[in-house]
């Protein structure tokens, strides 16, 4: 018998393939159990951390993430959200180590790359996030979320306006976006003003009604405001919500030191846990408890942090400059403060302290011309501050690149100050067309413009500004240029409004009190003058604001109340030839001849006489 190959061996091999598939089939039965199980596990896992983030738990969601991940779940799709539970404990060595590949699953790319520009945001790295950002909104509209934190990030890198349109592109995401309106309300807080900022909270609060981010924001808004009673309330319910919550400690720190009672509100910012130390405004707080204390070492050492952080804030020089001679360092006033006191724009408070400090040492002879334009009317000009010591070692820091925008506003003020018009503008040319959108910017172009006597210039430049940031000192800048160009009574109508959006500005309500005395609106004058007075902020030691109530007074035949502030004018500064010169006249107008003409006399030697 003849046996073919395929004859002998083809029956044995299917017999062969069939048990091993079979055994396959019975393997796959047996294993499919535990492989489901494990599927599922880490699909419960990472959902129960997806919840705890929400929750802003972080530790809560890294323990659910890392037993999904020992369930089987990819590293690419729990890389994004460990890497945001350790931004939640603000643990950034770890978070790097699960974001900074850049290796997300198809569905989680857009969160990983938004939390790797979040990471970067935290540490500093504003350009490696801008970067980050772009691979996030990659062929997609983005969420509002992420055009928030983009939006954030432009305002820290100077694109002011683009923030503002980030702010709106968020809204368009999601109109009812906790962040988002969050965001949008702090951008018409600086805009428009303190009460055009409460609707934009108020809709955030209507969304997340116990959110403390939002919470905090509209009591802050409404304690600038001047409602005391609805700032108490909402930082009570952050207190509930949050029993140890040190921004709504900080909070009423502040509504307590403005009612007077610095002893609680000393009480309250410690329970702040130190965690609002470098927080100008909670600096500026602590600063001027210290100085109310006495404490005046303490005052100095947390005025100095602040005016290094903030070389712009005249309030916290002065402040400053106060705490170093009641210290005892008056030759640090000097050396600080000397350069400042020389320019044509000091104020009579900053000559004060300087000219005292010289008498302090002994200088009568450096003292006496500085008190003596202390006496002298006020510069009405808005001149642009000077360099400073702030101001040197910005340029010396930025030395190797003299277009870094940290040193642009004390050089161009240094070179305003030398008269060095040319050279000014196209410095702040160049810097334009490098910091496109930046506000800081506009402002500068705008004060170089003023100094050319560019009135319509610097008024259209000051203007775009404010479209995102409306300060004081901005509106100052604006009623300036207004001036110039004939039009007072549009620039008292901007501050009035300004000082409607900002109804506890009791600087504002000076400088509008003092615009109103000269336009001859008498009641106007008197009643804004003696709200700054009552104000924290508010000219409490000007004589020239005395000296116009005095006058106001006697408008309206108050011999009494003139007398009064006539005197309180003079024994705030008695070489003050406004203040001299009101108080001779009440007097005279009071039968009080002898005495009057002393005073006259003594006015004719003043400064101004």
């Amino acid at each position: 018998m003849t046996f073919s190959s395929s004859m002998t061996f083809t029956p044995d091999f299917r017999r062969k393939g069939r048990g091993r598939a079979a055994l396959a089939a019975l393997a796959l039965i047996a294993l499919a159990p535990p492989l489901l199980a494990a599927q599922e596990n880490a699909s419960v896992a990472l959902e129960q951390g997806q919840k705890a983030l929400l929750r802003g738990d972080g530790v809560a969601a890294e323990v659910a993430l890392r037993r999904a991940f020992e369930a089987g779940a990819p590293q690419a799709q729990v890389a994004p959200l460990m890497g945001e539970a350790y931004l939640q404990q603000d643990d950034f060595a770890n978070a790097r180590r699960w974001l900074a590949d850049g290796d997300f699953a198809p569905g989680q790319r857009r969160h990983g790359f938004h939390m790797l520009a979040r990471l970067e945001m935290a540490e500093g790295n504003l350009d490696a996030a801008a970067a980050a950002f772009a691979r996030a909104l990659e062929g997609n509209p983005g969420t509002a979320e992420i055009w928030v934190d983009l939006g954030r990030l432009r305002y820290r890198m100077g694109q002011h306006h683009q923030a503002l349109a980030a702010a709106e592109e968020a809204l368009r995401r999601d109109r009812k976006d906790p962040r988002a309106l969050e965001f949008r309300g702090q951008i018409a807080r600086d805009a428009e003003g303190l009460l055009a900022a409460l609707p934009w909270l108020e809709k955030g609060l209507k969304s997340a009604p116990d959110d403390l981010s939002l919470l905090g924001e509209y009591a802050a808004t409404l304690g600038e405001a001047g409602r005391a009673k609805e700032m108490l309330r909402i930082t009570r319910r952050m207190i509930e919500l949050d029993a140890e919550n040190p921004r709504a400690f900080y909070l009423q720190a502040v509504l307590a030191a403005r009612a007077g009672d610095y002893t609680l509100a000393r009480r309250l910012l410690a329970r702040t846990q130190d965690r609002f130390d470098e927080v100008p405004a909670a600096m500026m707080l602590e600063g001027a408890l210290e100085m109310r204390a006495e404490n005046w070492a303490l005052a100095v050492d947390v005025l100095d942090r602040l005016a290094r952080l903030q070389p712009d804030n005249q309030h916290a020089a002065l402040l400053l400059a106060r705490a170093m001679l009641e210290n005892g360092d008056a030759s640090e006033v000097i050396a600080r403060y000397g350069a400042a006191a020389s320019r044509a724009d000091a104020s009579p408070y900053l000559l004060v302290l300087v000219g005292r400090a010289y008498e302090v040492l002994g200088d009568r002879a450096a003292a006496a011309p500085l008190l003596d334009r202390a006496a002298g009317p006020v510069p009405a000009a808005i001149v642009p501050l000077g360099l400073g010591e702030a101001g040197e070692l910005a340029l010396f820091r930025w030395g190797d690149d003299p277009d870094r925008l940290d040193g642009a506003v004390p050089r161009v003020r240094q070179l305003l100050a030398d008269g060095n018009l040319d050279e000014a503008q196209a410095y702040v040319t160049r810097l334009g067309a490098r910091f496109a959108g930046s506000v800081d910017i506009e402002v500068l172009a705008g004060d170089v413009a003023l100094a050319q006597r560019d009135a319509a210039r610097a008024l259209a430049l000051y203007s775009k500004a404010a479209q995102v940031r409306r300060s004081l000192s901005l509106t100052a800048r604006m009623i300036a240029a207004l001036r110039m160009l004939g039009r007072e009574g549009e620039g008292r109508a901007l501050l009035a409004a300004f000082l409607a959006q900002h109804p506890q500005n009791g600087d504002a309500a000076a400088m509008l009190g003092y615009m109103a005395a000269d336009a001859g609106d008498w009641n106007r004058a008197e009643g804004l003058l003696r709200f700054a007075r009552q104000q924290h902020d508010g000219g409490g030691r000007d004589p020239v604001l005395f000296a116009i109530l005095a006058d106001a007074a006697m408008q309206r035949g108050a011999k009494a109340e003139a007398l009064a502030d006539a005197g309180a004018g003079f024994a705030s500064q008695r070489t003050n030839y406004r203040a001299v010169l009101t108080l001779a006249r009440v007097l005279d107008s009071a039968g009080r001849k002898d005495a009057a003409m002393a005073l006259l006399e003594k006015a004719r030697k003043l400064p101004g006489g």
